[in-house]
């Protein structure tokens, strides 16, 4: 992938970019990637967290297109979860990469985010296609397990909005088209750690990337407990970022 300048990358900061993350910056016009802004017509953000890089393909003004990891800096080698998005920002693909290819479950999603097709993979292999509607919900591979102690930040869920509205920077709407509501979905880890943070419904960049800051910059939880052991925890929150 091609490296923009630092100036090109300063004028994609208008859309909030969390700056000691992003390693490249590229945009993309009708003839391939170009460094003239004026020309393209969408984006392509490379950030680097400890463990991965994480590819984030946007049109300008618009949600989120596609959302993929890698394990190296060249990103030539997918590695963990992918996620791809519908045209008015709701998931419509979810599924996992190791070391370039298929792994577990890939989910198929309708508009209104229900799984409509469930595929397992081994080693880049197709082994097993579901129809959720034929299976039922307990038995389907996506069916949350209930939990004797939900994942709970500090006291309460109160204690979690307060975090939420002191540490959102609501003028980041400003910086937008018109606003809106970014779903996050997130899982808190056996050591309560905000992880697998990615949008269940996308608006656009710079609100999508608001809301993914102060939930992957979240401090620990207390982990869920399921018959007497820690267990992960799926989380979904709903971020409203209003126009003036």
């Amino acid at each position: 992938m091609k490296k923009i300048s630092l100036c090109s990358i300063l004028i994609a900061c208008m859309f909030n970019c969390t700056a000691q993350q992003i390693v490249n910056v590229v945009f993309v016009g009708n003839n391939g990637v170009t460094e003239n802004i004026k020309e393209a017509h969408s984006f392509i953000v490379v950030k680097k967290y400890p463990n991965n890089y994480k590819r984030l393909d946007y049109s300008f003004n618009a949600p989120l297109i596609k959302e993929r990891n890698y394990s190296d800096s060249l990103l030539e080698v997918l590695d963990g979860h992918y996620y791809e998005y519908a045209v008015n920002g709701s998931l419509s693909k979810s599924g996992y990469y190791q070391n370039n290819l298929r792994e577990k479950e890939w989910y198929t999603y309708n508009d209104t985010g229900k799984v409509i097709l469930i595929e397992k993979y081994e080693a880049g292999l197709l082994t097993t296609t579901i129809n959720p509607d034929t299976v039922k919900k307990e038995e389907r591979p996506d069916a949350v397990t209930a939990v004797e102690k939900e994942a709970q930040f500090k006291k309460s869920d109160k204690d979690w909005r307060k975090y939420l509205t002191s540490n959102l920077n609501a003028e980041v709407a400003q910086g937008s088209l018109k606003g809106g509501m970014v779903m996050v979905k997130f899982v808190v880890n056996t050591a309560g750690e905000c992880t697998q943070v990615h949008m269940a419904k996308s608006v656009e960049y710079v609100l999508d990337e608001e809301a993914r800051r102060v939930i992957e910059n979240s401090p620990l939880w207390q982990p869920a407990v399921q018959n007497g052991r820690i267990v992960n925890a799926y989380r979904r929150q709903p971020v409203t970022f209003s126009k003036q």
